[in-house]
């Protein structure tokens, strides 16, 4: 067990590194990330080979781009539980890693009874956590009788029935940033706080990609009806401004 002495968490050990990570911004509010990966991947080189490793695990273990190479629940289930296991010296990243999988639990039963699922089956085979039996007790419920206390469990349902897709994602990001803005409280400058701001930088990340295709979308829609109201002689009825296609 040598490595787990070179992994024992210092509430300082990470002081320059973190010091040096610019702050990200509110999540649906800034323009371009403040750190590109590159400059990030640079600064992580100041982590221990042990750390960087772990760091490694966490990311794939969560991370949808990561999560969606794999075949089924039950693998991004165990690849959790067994990165998990080797958290046991940073239960707040622990946490972070269980709170993901309740949350993307949720968002699978909302999907299932969507599709037409009229219990919640075997839902220990697909699913994770504390919740299970209340969400199987409770399968007609919108909420599955968790909506008194997380609110976004009813948010996300109602962006599902709309089939808003982008809407759906701006629930599930918001809940998971909020998930790490309360287990960073007490980690400032140690490998905890190195591996959080990476997960937040990655949710930003992908709201970003999010937004550009909303982007990309109302500009096609623009352009469709630029080429709608044409005059047969091809020329545009009229030209879209900047901030029109921008916007």
């Amino acid at each position: 067990m040598a490595w787990c002495a070179d992994l024992m968490p210092g509430r300082y050990e990470y002081v320059t590194l973190a010091a040096s990570l610019p702050y990200l911004g509110r999540l649906f509010t800034e323009a371009h990330l403040p750190i590109s990966r590159f400059r990030l991947e640079a600064r992580l080189e100041q982590l221990s080979a042990e750390h960087r490793a772990l760091l490694d695990e966490v990311v794939a273990a969560i991370a949808w781009d990561r999560v969606a190479q794999l075949d089924s629940d039950a693998q991004i289930i165990d690849r959790c539980r067994q990165v998990m296991g080797r958290l046991g010296a940073y239960p707040a990243l622990q946490e972070i890693l269980r709170a993901r999988l309740e949350t993307r639990t949720i968002v699978a039963a909302l999907r299932r009874r969507r599709d037409g699922a009229g219990d919640a089956g075997e839902i220990a085979d697909w699913g994770y956590g504390r919740w299970l039996g209340t969400m199987r007790a409770n399968w007609s419920d919108p909420a599955f009788g968790l909506g008194h206390f997380m609110p976004w469990v009813g948010e996300a349902q109602a962006k599902l029935a709309k089939d808003d897709r982008i809407g759906l994602e701006r629930v599930i990001l918001s809940e998971a940033f909020r998930q790490m803005d309360r287990l960073a409280e007490g980690h400032e400058f140690d490998f905890e706080a190195v591996v959080i701001y990476v997960l937040r930088w990655r949710l930003v990340e992908r709201w970003r990609q999010y937004d550009a295709e909303r982007a990309t979308a109302r500009l096609g829609g623009l352009l469709d009806a630029a080429m709608d109201a044409a005059p047969s002689d091809g020329i545009a009825a009229g030209v879209f401004t900047h901030r029109e296609i921008a916007s």
